[in-house]
């Protein structure tokens, strides 16, 4: 057993060795070109995998629905969020007794023998020295413990987390406010691009054609030098605001592509209603202040935040107080001198760390100061949802006025371009009519669908300012034409101006915190609170 144990020993001194030397060579190892080229092939594959071809013209709420299910941002959301939730299946085993089993051996290269010396005398024993234990000895436990004080931490550390689990799903629903809006607003620059292309395309190529027509007038000196480069800077003037109309609307179909997941260069055609109308929106700005402080993503985030450092109070307090431990174990002892190699152990511990007493204080202080913070950070962002309400409610009703007057200027245009080629000779000025009253009337429709735009997009801003989602708490099926269909009704009703949401419809999902600040000892009703709150905010911010 002696030369078992020793090569024992020398086998693990060679082990130990290597391990060093190891660690001492460890170098940085950058990717090859062939490992980056293999990643960028994996990974365009891992983009677009999961996303489904286009069959056939595509509609806002398809477009909509394409985002929410294939947006590589808003999955990354969702990610975040199933992992929040995954934190706090964790917590929950924390909180839990720890059930510990360990096994130890050893080895001594000679027994562990001792002689006596006498106490007094200080004379050592003439016998012969004995020993109790055996060389290669094994032992084993199984123990549970259970200490109260991190039972409370760790309760406390629980409700955190699930808090934060809440704060992740606020933040999904941001995602997805501004997906949608960004969606909406890609649709209708790339629908002015689908509409405008070929005109651009055919007034650009006219505009040509008379330019070298002017060209060879004043070469030919068929009209007075002046009267020929006024005419050509017309055109070129023309033909300068036809171009920056193509460069304008050639991104907006890759940005409404990368927005629903579809690979760069994806020909997208849309189903374009033929007549554009501003949805409807009867809500007072007062309602609108109600349901923003009730459903407002950023504010229900500050109050998760709110919870968390109020739990952090908790716990600087709770590290004041002495901690108890009970355990229990099964033991076994391998030692052929024992009498009971088998025996159970019980017993309780008390522990307190004096120093907490000390830094205790501190701790607290700071953990309270913390909650001032948290709660000036909520009335900051409750002042910044009201201005956000505010600003979004003016930006809309602008945007509806600005397209108004863009429909009926486009109108205009176009009969003045009729006007002008039913009566155009083949005579170059008549060209340069022409084409000058295509180019006004092209640049009249481009404003039209981008002012459109701008309604889509302040009115999807609206929508998320106050907190409604899009999409419901639950949907049937999840493929894409239910969830299309789904999101079509929810349009629709939006348009028919079906706004009047109560409070109570805040979003399953992410439950509301109490945001309210206590102002009176008896309960009030909800709106009557919320206008208090308003009034306190504002209040607040005057002084």
């Amino acid at each position: 057993m002696v030369i078992s144990a020793f090569g024992a020993r020398r086998l693990l001194a060679s082990v130990s060795l290597v391990a060093l030397l190891s660690a001492c060579a460890m170098t940085p190892e950058p990717f090859t070109p062939e490992q980056l080229a293999q990643s960028s092939k994996d990974d365009r594959t891992d983009m677009f995998k999961s996303g489904e071809p286009l069959s056939g013209p595509l509609t806002v709420s398809e477009a909509i629905a394409r985002a929410l299910k294939h947006n590589l941002d808003r999955r990354a959301k969702v990610m975040e969020e199933a992992l929040a939730l995954g934190q706090t299946d964790i917590d929950r085993w924390d909180m839990l007794p720890k059930l510990v089993a360990n096994g130890n051996f050893t080895s001594r290269s000679e027994p562990n023998a001792t002689r006596s010396r006498d106490l007094y005398t200080q004379t050592t024993s003439t016998s012969n020295p004995t020993y109790s234990t055996d060389r290669d000895n094994y032992t084993a436990d199984l123990g549970l413990s259970w200490n109260v004080l991190d039972f409370g931490l760790s309760y406390f550390t629980a409700k955190q987390n699930a808090d934060r689990a809440l704060i992740a799903a606020e933040r999904k629903r941001k995602a997805v406010h501004n997906l949608v809006q960004e969606v909406r607003f890609a649709f209708w620059r790339t629908a002015a691009h689908q509409e405008l292309r070929e005109e651009v395309d055919r007034a650009v190529a006219e505009a040509k054609v008379a330019l070298d027509r002017a060209k060879t007038v004043e070469r030919e000196n068929l009209k007075a030098p002046a009267e020929a480069l006024r005419y050509q800077k017309s055109l070129l003037e023309t033909l300068r605001q036809l171009t920056a109309i193509q460069q304008e609307l050639s991104t907006a179909e890759i940005e409404l592509a990368a927005l629903i997941n579809a690979p760069p260069g994806t020909k997208l055609g849309l189903e374009v209603p033929k007549e554009l109308k501003v949805p409807a929106w009867d809500l007072g700005v007062e309602r609108m202040e109600e349901l923003a402080f009730a459903g407002n993503a950023d504010l229900r985030e500050q109050g998760y935040l709110a919870r968390v450092a109020v739990n952090d109070t908790r716990k600087a307090i709770a590290r004041l107080f002495p901690g108890i431990t009970f355990s229990g174990s099964r033991n076994y002892d391998h030692n052929s001198f024992l009498m009971n190699n088998h025996w159970y152990e019980a017993g309780a511990k008390l522990s307190w760390n004096l120093m907490n007493l000390v830094s205790g204080p501190d701790a607290i202080a700071y953990a309270e100061t913390n909650e001032e913070v948290t709660k000036a950070r909520r009335l900051a962002q409750r002042m910044a949802v009201l201005a956000q309400v505010h600003v979004s409610e003016r930006q809309f009703h602008n945007a509806a006025s600005q397209f108004d007057q863009s429909d009926q200027l486009w109108k205009v245009d176009a009969r003045l371009f009729e006007l002008s080629e039913a009566r155009a000779a083949n005579d170059a000025q008549g060209m340069l009519e022409r084409v000058a009253g295509r180019a006004s009337a092209i640049a009249s429709q481009l404003r039209r669908f981008q002012t459109y735009a701008q309604v889509e997009q302040a009115y999807a801003k609206m929508q998320a300012s106050i907190g409604h989602d899009l999409m419901p708490d639950a949907v049937a099926s999840h493929d894409l034409p239910s969830l299309s269909a789904v999101i079509a009704e929810r349009l629709v009703a939006w348009e028919r101006g079906e706004n009047q949401v109560p409070l109570a419809d805040a979003p399953a999902s992410a439950p509301a915190p109490d945001l309210a600040v206590s102002t009176a000892a008896e309960p009030a009703p909800q709106e009557s609170a919320l206008e208090r709150l308003i009034a306190q905010v504002r209040q607040f911010w005057a002084e």
